[in-house]
């Protein structure tokens, strides 16, 4: 199986990590880390590793951004399975062990991710919905997988269904669920498989996040036929800037009803909420309440 991990400027963290994935009780691992043009020790930590095991290293012309990084160690990876990583997380010994077997065990999954134990800025383990129909769900209005937690049988890659959109910069792993998760099963194993390294906030509202948002949501929307250019944007500037002006809330209520009488993806989390809530005043407070924003 295959590891693809892609860092840039990541000297600080990047030997745990290696180690990490040294220590797997799963053998038979090659590792691609692909660095996009670091200008601090990353590439050298990397190489004085060369020898230990397969390990591969590719350096890429620096900016090209992360979606070209992946694809380029996607292209290099020889194994059934493919996983993804940060070069700043820290792989459990049972990590790639319990996601190949669950994959052997389940032969209709394609794809597999886990929650996480969350170190740093934030702490403690977090989630994701483990079936597939709840991933279908949690879509419209959060991102349902950990994206250094995946794991995924080659033949989608080989099919061409697995890549990531080169013109994006951020939240390519977003958009390209929004058109994967629609065309095969995946799943969440309900266990944290690393420990993921929170190193500071970033700001909701953020142009390039915004367009990721609306490539995702529209494939999906597409994918589901229930498309319209008011719920896409909705549902993307709630994603955006976890804030829902009234006639969002008016559009999202809307399909909310819809999905429950036809058997649509839900909103994920609000999707009660903005049904039982009786004005956009009381959904208002119940969100922020539940925020914690509200004492």
């Amino acid at each position: 199986m295959s590891v693809v991990i892609p860092t840039m400027n990541s000297g600080p963290w990047i030997r745990q990590m290696i180690h990490s994935l040294i220590d797997q009780v799963y053998a038979n691992i090659e590792v691609i880390i692909v660095d996009g043009g670091s200008s601090d020790n990353t590439v050298a930590i990397a190489n004085s590793y060369l020898g230990d095991g397969d390990l591969k290293i590719l350096e890429l012309a620096p900016n090209l951004g992360i979606s070209k990084a992946l694809n380029a160690g996607l292209r290099e990876a020889a194994g059934t399975f493919i996983a993804r990583m940060d070069a700043d997380d820290i792989a459990y010994r049972w990590r790639i062990h319990d996601q190949v077997e669950y994959l052997v065990a389940n032969p209709k999954v394609a794809l597999v991710g886990t929650g996480v134990d969350a170190f740093g800025r934030h702490e403690g383990p977090y989630r994701s919905p483990l079936s597939n129909k709840k991933i279908l769900d949690e879509y419209l209005v959060n991102n349902p997988f950990y994206h250094p937690t995946i794991m995924f049988r080659r033949e989608i890659y080989d099919s061409g269904l697995y890549y990531y959109d080169e013109s994006l910069r951020c939240e390519e792993d977003y958009e390209l669920w929004g058109r994967l998760i629609t065309e095969v099963e995946v799943a969440n194993m309900d266990q944290s498989s690393i420990r993921y390294r929170v190193l500071g906030g970033s700001a909701q509202w953020n142009p390039k996040k915004y367009q990721s948002k609306m490539k995702g949501v529209s494939a999906f929307c597409k994918a589901n036929a229930i498309f319209s250019n008011e719920l896409v944007i909705a549902l993307v500037e709630f994603q955006n800037s976890a804030f829902i002006r009234p006639n969002c809330y008016e559009t999202l209520r809307r399909y909310a009803a819809a999905a429950d009488k036809n058997d649509l993806p839900r909103l994920g989390w609000i999707h009660d909420a903005i049904l039982r809530e009786p004005s956009y005043e009381r959904f208002q407070k119940w969100f922020r309440r539940t925020k914690g924003w509200l004492l």
